[in-house]
């Protein structure tokens, strides 16, 4: 019992050196960063808390750590909308685009959740990834089900639905591993691109490629919007880069906390959808259908600025 005690709290401090510091840079040390995200620190430090026949000073700073570690977690992980948006008569409706990205975990056959969810939300755009092997088979079913949509499905596990016209322009694979799909589109102001990309985790092949073939993809657009599962939480390294040339969606206009996987639990953001500089993000929104995928969907609203 003395030796899992002494191995918890080894544990825990590694996991607050990986939080804060070292994260993903290096491959070694970034499946143990993946794997203890700050809510497992948090449970780690209940159960010291909890320990049985210890000294009042050591259960006084598994108190002391675990709430700090809550409160950090808040701190980084809790999104409120940095400002309202409306719109008005100088932006025409016209220059509003909203899209639904979900991730939904290879289903068998036709998936009833997603038609729902897209009824429900009637996204003028919407993008899929894992949307099951008989995704190419069911586009008809699908566009039938869901009059005023254009479908369209990427072999590697992309799927596409469209209220305005779109042009399936290239897709291909990510660091050899990953999967994307880009497509233009046109009928809501000037036409611009949108990428869907599904990170491929790969647990001991580091996600920084991957990442860097898909911004790649942008082309340097400042109206490009990338969609998709990263498989890479939002506090990775590797995500310099876009940050440097896009904002997350969720985390400027979201509320609430930012993780999306899995089943509800608040783990790990592995979805986004990141806009260019030309977007106003007016609203952003994390939508749960536990029946349907462990995954939360992403719901954006976009404005040209």
């Amino acid at each position: 019992m003395r030796v899992l005690y002494s191995l918890g709290w080894l544990i825990l401090a590694a996991g607050v050196i990986l939080q804060l510091w070292l994260k993903d840079g290096n491959v070694a040390w970034a499946l143990p960063f993946y794997g203890m995200p700050k809510p497992c620190l948090i449970v780690l430090g209940l159960v010291l808390m909890a320990w049985p026949r210890q000294a009042r000073n050591i259960r006084l700073l598994a108190v002391t750590s675990t709430m700090s570690i809550t409160l950090w977690w808040i701190s980084v992980s809790w999104c409120t909308p940095q400002k309202i948006l409306t719109t008005d008569a100088s932006h025409p409706t016209s220059d509003v685009v909203t899209i639904l990205y979900w991730n939904l975990c290879r289903p068998s056959g036709l998936d009833q959740e997603m038609v729902d969810l897209v009824k429900e939300l009637q996204p003028q755009l919407a993008a899929f990834v894992e949307p099951g092997k008989k995704a190419g088979e069911l586009i008809e079913h699908y566009q039938s089900m869901l009059p005023g949509y254009e479908a369209a499905w990427m072999p590697r596990g992309i799927f596409w639905l469209s209220k305005v016209p779109s042009l399936y322009h290239e897709r291909g694979k990510l660091d050899s591993i990953g999967a994307f799909a880009r497509f233009d589109v046109d009928g809501l102001g000037a036409t611009f691109p949108v990428l869907v990309v599904d990170v491929y985790p790969e647990p001991f092949h580091s996600r920084q490629q991957q990442l860097q073939d898909a911004l790649a993809q942008t082309l340097g657009r400042r109206d490009a919007i990338v969609v998709g599962d990263f498989n890479t939480p939002l506090e990775s390294i590797h995500l310099t880069h876009f940050r440097k040339n896009f904002v997350e969606a969720f985390e400027v206009a979201g509320s609430g906390l930012k993780e999306t996987w899995p089943c509800g639990l608040p783990l790990l953001s592995l979805d986004h959808a990141w806009v260019g500089p030309d977007w106003e993000v007016v609203e952003a929104k994390k939508i749960w259908r536990l029946t349907g995928s462990d995954h939360a969907a992403i719901f954006v609203t976009l404005r040209r600025r």
